[in-house]
């Protein structure tokens, strides 16, 4: 039975398809830092396509999604393609934030460090497998048995991946906070 995708209905479908396109991106792409740009590509595909049609009617919409973004990965890693796309932030603009009182924002601000610094660790020092089954397993929140059958490994290997590098971070990585002053 044929389904149609509406433009009215690109959030639900964003929000229904986004979590396992977003690991089908991961587990395929070369570089963990092209991985917001693709899905961003991909969902700007589907969105442009939905503004010249009315609608497109589909089998499935998720493998109609994971096409888009499998022929975004081909495009984007291909040897016509040379330049990535520059940021469109307009840093003069004036924005407010509003910040709830019972918010601690030096926790805050220290989690984010220490969330940056081992992210960074991990990106330097690990190969693409551990990076990937970091990013699926903390990120995606994908249970250790998923992640196997994504990336078409034994769960013993990801689990002797994950804690390797847990154990690696943990021996080489000072984190804010851990330390008596």
């Amino acid at each position: 039975m044929k389904n149609k995708i509406f433009l009215e209905n690109f959030e639900d479908i964003y929000n229904e398809t986004y979590k396992r396109t977003l690991s089908y991106i991961v587990c395929r792409c070369a570089n963990i830092d092209d991985v917001n740009d693709l899905l961003q590509e991909t969902y700007v595909e589907l969105y442009k396509s939905l503004m010249r049609r009315k609608y497109i009617e589909v089998d499935n919409f998720q493998s109609y999604i994971i096409g888009i973004a499998e022929k975004r990965i081909k495009k984007y890693y291909g040897l016509l393609y040379k330049l990535k796309l520059t940021s469109t932030w307009n840093s003069e603009e004036d924005y407010q934030l509003e910040i709830p009182a019972d918010i601690d924002l030096e926790a805050e601000i220290i989690d984010k460090m220490n969330a940056e610094k081992v992210w960074k660790y991990i990106k330097e020092k690990k190969n693409l497998e551990a990076i990937k089954i970091f990013y699926l397993y903390y990120y995606s929140e994908y249970k250790i048995s998923q992640i196997a059958e994504m990336l078409e490994m034994s769960e013993s290997n990801v689990k002797n991946i994950l804690y390797r590098t847990i154990k690696d971070i943990k021996k080489n990585i000072e984190i804010e906070g851990d330390k008596d002053v």
